[in-house]
């Protein structure tokens, strides 16, 4: 059980991401270690923001926090997609709960959102689907999505590894998982 939060950015250069980040937001400390530690510089309520280039040579990888809103990032992931003439593709599941969702923006457009998210009522639980923008007639076939409000479990650690490759990106990154690294950056809320 656990959270999966990444952006994958159509981009293999860190140092053109790391330079975005630092013009949207106030940027601290910046460690490169070999492992990932999502909550490595959440203290005085600060976020860790993870770059990496470990699964696909050709994609960077961005793991990010969301104590606020899974919606947090799109203005800067979107603009991101505008600037590079790229595509990227965003999932979010927390696997506790069942709250979740796939995105892809494609050179500064959101052609795609589908979202859960689990809530509790008068003692009745239930998750829903509260996202479906971009959805076309088939796909709504396809994968038997409902109407807003309507139950909707669907979005699971399988269909976020078939969103990846549907969208053309697998693991090729053939480097021995000893020898990835992660750089953690220190993004600064207060």
């Amino acid at each position: 059980m656990g959270t999966f939060s990444k952006a994958f950015i159509k981009l293999n250069d860190l140092k053109v991401i790391l330079d975005e980040l630092k013009n949207y937001y106030i940027i601290g400390r910046q460690e490169i270690i070999e492992e990932s530690k999502p909550l490595y510089y959440s203290q005085n309520s600060n976020e860790t923001i993870i770059l990496s280039n470990n699964y696909n040579n050709d994609w960077c990888e961005i793991e990010l926090e969301f104590n606020y809103s899974v919606y947090l990032y799109d203005e800067f992931l979107r603009r991101l997609s505008s600037k590079f003439n790229t595509i990227i593709l965003f999932a979010y599941y927390q696997s506790t709960i069942g709250d979740g969702r796939i995105a892809k923006f494609n050179r500064g457009q959101l052609d795609l959102s589908i979202s859960q998210k689990y809530f509790k009522h008068n003692g009745h639980e239930k998750i829903c689907l509260v996202d479906n923008f971009g959805i076309s007639e088939v796909m709504k076939k396809e994968f038997d999505i409902p109407k807003l409000g309507e139950d909707f479990n669907r979005i699971d650690y399988d269909l976020i590894n078939e969103f990846l490759s549907n969208n053309g990106l697998s693991p090729d990154n053939l480097k021995e998982y000893q020898k990835w690294s992660y750089l953690h950056i220190e993004k600064i809320n207060g």
